[in-house]
């Protein structure tokens, strides 16, 4: 995998990728043909959005899988040392990545959960039902956190989603599709009934959720890294 992308240096240069690392499963030598390609990128000054997803494309169309491109600058702070520790330049890999065998962790995606809780909280509280309808910016960062809540929960291995049906973990999937596809549009009313209702009865449950995990074996599985 590694000689691919040095083949192609030239190309991903000229998209202004300087510097490419792999991280993950594969980098510690426990990808399966499930796996997806974790690649860190280093970008040139003045790289946006659009030059790290087409050197994703780039990435996708040589290897023939599925590649998750980041750059240091999106890692969150309780994945930075896993993943920087992981992280072997392509140009230097070796032939045999060690294999490390360390667990999949999930329990910072609880936190996760409940920071996108937290927000939705924090941004309606200025308003009454009727000042959030027409705060556009506020109803923007909510329905974010509302899509970001469900995608959230894809990262939770189902043995703990199974221990713990209160939570309706597959509900909130339903809201983020709602979200994102937004074929007919939202009702707002129903939003604010959400977020100022329904969500804070979710948060001691998920807060038990990650303080339960503190002192546990991590689990593996629901597609955590």
């Amino acid at each position: 995998m590694a000689a691919r992308l040095r083949r192609i240096e030239a190309d991903w240069r000229r998209l202004g990728v300087t510097r490419v690392r792999i991280f993950g499963s594969v980098a510690r030598g426990e990808a399966t043909d499930l796996s997806d390609v974790d690649l860190l990128l280093d970008l040139r000054e003045g790289a946006g959005l659009l030059s790290l997803m087409a050197a994703k494309d780039l990435f996708e169309g040589v290897l023939g899988t599925r590649i998750d491109a980041l750059t240091e600058g999106a890692i969150k702070p309780a994945l930075r040392r896993g993943i920087l520790t992981d992280a072997v330049d392509i140009m230097a890999v070796p032939d045999r990545p060690h294999r490390t065998h360390r667990r999949k962790r999930w329990r910072w995606r609880v936190y996760d959960l409940l920071d996108a809780l937290d927000r939705t909280a924090d941004y309606t509280a200025p308003h009454d039902r009727q000042s959030f309808r027409q705060d556009e910016q506020a109803v923007d960062a909510v329905l974010r956190n509302l899509a970001r809540l469900g995608e959230t929960t894809k990262f939770i291995p189902q043995s703990q989603q199974d221990r713990h049906p209160q939570v309706p973990w597959a509900l909130l999937r339903d809201i983020r599709n709602l979200v994102a596809h937004d074929y007919f549009g939202i009702d707002l009313d129903l939003v604010w009934q959400t977020v100022r209702h329904e969500l804070p009865q979710l948060r001691p449950l998920l807060q038990e959720l990650a303080e339960e995990g503190e002192g546990g074996a991590e689990d593996e599985g629901g597609g955590g890294r």
